[in-house]
């Protein structure tokens, strides 16, 4: 099981008050899955890489977002898959946005990076995980209650 799904699911649902609100659009990505039969038990497994967590649109700007629970003080970097940072880097490329929101449970607090912001980082460090500091410093502090807020700054 994903280890981040219930903060997926918060996501999601301040995601799906915009939409209902008609603010944005906004829909959580299909995960594909396979189902298969290992030693007489079935088993799911990940069929091909998916899709970033959420696409939508908001103030007319396409927004791909991936969601990422870091439960101890520091996010490894080889958790975003090269695939998501393609795809993210892809819409930021042709004049969307690219955003990773961590969720970082041990502080209580949600950040949001952009792709440019994160390749920075990863191009400018020898290190293979990056702490929360560094995710205030080089992203954005943000309430689910409040993403119109950020989104509004984002696409302004």
């Amino acid at each position: 099981m994903n280890k981040g799904r219930s903060f997926e699911n918060k996501l999601s649902l301040a995601l799906a008050s915009l939409t209902k609100k008609e603010l944005g659009f906004f829909i959580k990505s299909p995960t594909p899955i396979r189902l298969i039969i290992e030693n007489n038990q079935q088993k799911v497994i990940h069929a091909q890489k998916a899709l970033c967590d959420f696409i939508g649109i908001f103030n007319t700007k396409f927004i791909l977002l991936e969601a990422k629970e870091i439960t101890n003080k520091r996010f490894e970097l080889k958790r975003l898959k090269a695939h998501q940072m393609k795809q993210l880097s892809k819409i930021k490329q042709f004049g969307g946005q690219g955003i990773i929101i961590f969720n970082c449970v041990s502080m209580k607090k949600v950040i949001a990076v952009s792709i440019d912001d994160y390749l920075v980082y990863c191009n400018q460090t020898i290190k293979k995980s990056l702490n929360v500091e560094t995710l205030i410093e080089i992203g954005t502090e943000i309430d689910l209650k409040c993403l119109e807020n950020y989104f509004n700054q984002l696409t302004s």
